[in-house]
Parts: C-alpha cells; sequence; structure tokens
C-alpha cells in the first residue's frame, strides 16, 4: 500500500480511531496528503494529535461518519479512491448490516480500488451474540449478533455487494492462528475455539453484469 501511495494513491481509513494505521503508514514514508480518516467518534481523531504530537504534519482529513449511513458525509468522496482500508470494521456487525457497510464502500471506489483490512474470523461461519460490557446480549435497534467469517462466507457475502451494486471484485482472504497477532489463549478465551484472525484484500476490476456472473 505504501508503494501506491507514494505514487499519488489516495487512501480512506474507516473506523480510524486514533489513525494509527495511517500514521504507521506516514511512517515507512507514504505522503499524508490524500489521506482520509472517518470514525463515528470524531473525538478519537481530536485526540490522536495530542498522542502523537503531529499536528503539524499530519495532512489526513478526518470526516466523522458512520459507514453504515449511504447519505453520510463521505458521499463527496464517492468515486474517488483508490485504497479503502477497513480494519476490525465488519465483524462489528450481522450479515445484512455488513453488505450494507460494503456498498457503502463500493459507493466510494473505482476500477483498481482495493479493500484492505483484517478483523476476526472463525474457523466455522457463525452469527455470535453481541454482548454488553455487562455480559448481558444487546437488544434495541442495533444488531443483536455479528457475524464472524470464513474466507468462503465473506466471499459468498461479495457476491451478494457485487449483484446489488453493479460492480464486480476479485476477493482474497484467509485465517490466521490468533497467535500470529499476539494473543494469548487467555485473551481469545470468550471468542471461542473457532475464533481465527482473518485477513482480506479485495481489488475492484470491472463494472458488474447483473445479467451474467453472480
Amino acid at each position: 500500500m505504501v508503494a501506491r501511495l507514494k505514487a499519488g494513491a489516495s487512501i480512506l481509513d474507516l473506523g480510524c480511531c486514533f489513525g494509527q494505521d495511517l500514521r504507521h503508514m506516514a511512517a515507512d514514508g507514504a505522503p499524508t496528503e490524500k489521506m482520509y480518516s472517518s470514525d463515528i467518534i470524531p473525538e478519537f481523531w481530536d485526540i490522536s494529535y495530542d498522542l502523537y504530537r503531529d499536528a503539524g504534519h499530519m495532512k489526513a482529513r478526518f470526516i466523522p461518519a458512520d459507514v453504515l449511513d449511504p447519505a453520510s458525509p463521505l458521499v463527496e468522496l464517492q468515486g474517488k479512491l483508490d485504497i479503502l482500508l477497513a480494519n476490525q470494521v465488519f465483524h462489528l456487525f450481522d450479515w445484512e448490516r455488513q453488505v450494507e457497510a460494503g456498498k457503502n464502500m463500493v459507493a466510494l471506489s473505482r476500477l483498481g480500488t482495493w479493500l484492505v483490512g483484517y478483523q476476526i474470523g472463525s474457523s466455522v461461519g457463525r452469527a455470535v451474540p453481541v454482548r454488553t460490557t455487562t455480559g448481558g446480549e444487546a437488544g434495541g435497534a442495533g444488531s443483536k449478533t455479528k457475524f464472524f467469517h470464513t474466507p468462503e462466507t465473506w466471499r459468498e457475502m461479495w457476491r451478494q455487494v457485487q449483484r446489488e451494486t453493479g460492480t464486480e471484485w476479485e476477493v482474497e482472504s484467509s485465517l490466521r492462528p490468533l497467535k500470529e497477532w499476539g494473543l494469548e489463549d487467555e485473551d481469545s478465551a470468550w471468542m471461542g475455539p473457532a475464533a481465527r484472525g482473518f485477513e482480506f484484500i479485495v481489488r475492484r476490476v470491472d463494472d458488474y453484469d447483473l445479467n451474467g456472473k453472480d
């Protein structure tokens, strides 16, 4: 990704929190003028300048937005981005909301765009209950479950996104033992034995033929 950014590509970090991933790329030599960041909690980005003490040279533009809102302020970037970074985003939602998030990301893309990220996956694709901080199951209007993917279910979900957006994407993903991410057994026990690290890259390759492939 850094090589693409050095060549002039633009990038949006979705769910950026403190912008640590963009700053890592900047430390590796990527220019920050074409970087964008977004989170539903804008205070994270404000705090990040104090954490990294880089207000004078971090040129990324922050846009507060909800990735599930198709009419969010991110609409100004529709069709303009070369790289979408979505670390630990999709696994926050159930299948239906993941599809909606994917469709909103597709709207930001153009031919050749990469969607890159990592999240919690599973050796068996499954919906798991969303837990509250007190250990109970979540209620209300939000997602009551979140979906942990395998490479197969991830590809299936992207087939649905493609059908509903009229675009075509190459989909690659893989599972990793959580220990490769630095998590010990006690750190991940709450996720269950099927939990894995899940890494993906999805590349937009062409306009999609609604009457052809699926």
